[in-house]
């Protein structure tokens, strides 16, 4: 399980313990030699990520669309700069590229990317688990309505289910550990 696809935010206006928790899944990335496949964006978390990644010594991929990158708004941080046409082209991009996906704490495109990769795994476009971080709980409003979903029969239990919920980074690098040595005994 070599590369990690992360949804996350372009904001930098968030809380630091955001930030915190980015730097620490992001080194652990870098120090075991991971790639990163993210936005591409040159702001917010996703900088963050392409930043320490490649500090630490793994490698980055940002995937960014050609209206975003004309504007400025792409990382120089990156070891591969994939230009897609839009959106929907990026979220293809990077779940194709990825061995597994990651949501942190982001915004109404972050949550775009998480429902597109859930949806689209329940139908067999592809097999990438999905680990949701839920730093403070920032995910906790989502869980329970997923849970209302549930109970009313609108998310039924017999579709297949791809997603890990975990509270931190640290959680969350012991999910990929496991996945790692998983893979690794295939």
């Amino acid at each position: 399980m070599q590369n990690i696809g992360i949804f996350c935010s372009a904001s930098d206006e968030l809380k630091d313990v955001f930030e915190k928790e980015a730097i620490k899944l992001s080194e652990w990335m870098g120090k075991n030699g991971k790639t990163l496949i993210n936005g591409g964006s040159n702001q917010g978390l996703m900088l963050v990520f392409s930043n320490v990644v490649r500090k630490t010594g793994g490698r980055c991929i940002g995937v960014i669309p050609e209206n975003f990158s004309e504007r400025g708004w792409h990382s120089n941080s990156t070891d591969e700069k994939i230009i897609v046409k839009n959106l929907s082209e990026r979220k293809e991009v990077i779940k194709k590229r990825s061995d597994v996906l990651i949501a942190f704490p982001g915004g109404i495109g972050t949550m775009d990317e998480l429902f597109d990769a859930w949806s689209s795994y329940s139908l067999g476009f592809h097999d990438k688990k999905i680990i949701l971080v839920n730093i403070e709980g920032f995910f906790t409003p989502l869980i329970q309505q997923l849970n209302v979903f549930r109970q009313e029969k609108f998310l039924h239990d017999f579709l297949p289910n791809p997603m890990l919920i975990v509270n931190s980074a640290e959680d969350c690098i012991k999910q990929l550990e496991i996945m790692d040595r998983f893979v690794k005994k295939d």
